[in-house]
C-alpha cells in the first residue's frame, strides 16, 4: 500500500457532457474532490446526480471533457489505452454492485485474476482470504457463495494488487440489510486497520454513515460535504443530506 502522502485521488474542475437528443446533459459540471491517504469518503446523490459518472471518471473508464483526474499523482489523461489499463490494474481497486466474478473460477482463482505471479502473491492471497473471513470458501465457485460472500471475494480481488485507492459503486445494493452492514463494517475496518483509502458511491444513508466524510452531489456538481464524526446513525446522515439539498435550494 502506498506509504507516501500523495493524495490517492485528486479531481480538479472535472467536466463531462453527453448529448441527449437535441440537448446537452452536464453529467459532471466542475467537480473537485481530494481524498487523503487512509480516508473513507462516501459520495451521495439521487439518480442522475452524476455520482456514478464521477466514479467511472475516477476509474479511468470514461474520458472527461475538461479538468484532471489524478490517481496517486498520475494524471489519467496522460496515459494511452494500454498504459491506462496497466496503471488501473495496479493502482485501482473497483467493486461493483453486481460482483462481476467469473463463474467458472473458484473464489481463490477470482482473487488472483488481476495479479501478476510474484513471489509474494501467495502471501497476499492468504492474507486477504483470512482478513475477509473467506478462507474456508476459497475453493467454492461463485454460484455456491451467498451474495455477501461473493462481494467479499470481489473486494479481495480489488485489493490483491494493493491499489492506491478502492472505489465501490453501490457495493451493498444487491444485499440484504444485515449482509450490507457487514460489508460496510469490513470496509470501515480496512480503513482503520490497514489505512486503505476508499470511495463509495451510494444513495443510502446507512452506507454513507460508515465514511469519514460525505460528499453531496446534485445536477453534476459537488454541492457540499459534511463529516460524519464517527456517528453511525443513518437518520443523522439522511437529515444532514436533506439539509444540504435544502440549503442549496434556498440560494
Amino acid at each position: 500500500m502506498p506509504s507516501n502522502n500523495t493524495p490517492p485521488l485528486q479531481i480538479d474542475q472535472v467536466h463531462k457532457t453527453y448529448r441527449q437528443g437535441n440537448s446537452t446533459v452536464h453529467a459532471l459540471d466542475g467537480v473537485n474532490l481530494t481524498v487523503q491517504p487512509g480516508e473513507f469518503v462516501a459520495i451521495m446523490g439521487a439518480s442522475g446526480s452524476g455520482k456514478s459518472t464521477l466514479l467511472h471518471a475516477m476509474a479511468g473508464l470514461i474520458q472527461v471533457d475538461a479538468g484532471q483526474v489524478s490517481i496517486a499523482g498520475q494524471d489519467l489523461s496522460k496515459l494511452n489505452d494500454a498504459a491506462l489499463t496497466k496503471f488501473r490494474r495496479k493502482n485501482l481497486g473497483i467493486v461493483f454492485q453486481a460482483y462481476n466474478l467469473i463463474p467458472a473460477l473458484t473464489a481463490e482463482e477470482n482473487i488472483r485474476l488481476p495479479a501478476n505471479e510474484t513471489a509474494d502473491l501467495d502471501d497476499r492471497v492468504e492474507h486477504l482470504l483470512e482478513r475477509l473471513e473467506m478462507n474456508e470458501r476459497r475453493s467454492h465457485r461463485p454460484m455456491a457463495l451467498s451474495g455477501g460472500e461473493q462481494q467479499r471475494i470481489a473486494i479481495a480481488r480489488a485489493l490483491v494488487c494493493d491499489p492506491a485507492i478502492l472505489l465501490a459503486d453501490e457495493p451493498t445494493g444487491s444485499l440484504d440489510s444485515a449482509t450490507g452492514t457487514s460489508i460496510c463494517r469490513l470496509l470501515r475496518n480496512l480503513v482503520d486497520e490497514e489505512r486503505r483509502s476508499i470511495v463509495v458511491v451510494t444513495h443510502e444513508p446507512h452506507v454513507a454513515m460508515w465514511a469519514d466524510r460525505v460528499v453531496v452531489m446534485k445536477d453534476g456538481t459537488d454541492l457540499t460535504e459534511f463529516k460524519t464524526d464517527g456517528i453511525r446513525d443513518p437518520q443523522t446522515v439522511a437529515s444532514r443530506y436533506q439539509q444540504s439539498l435544502g440549503a442549496e435550494a434556498v440560494h
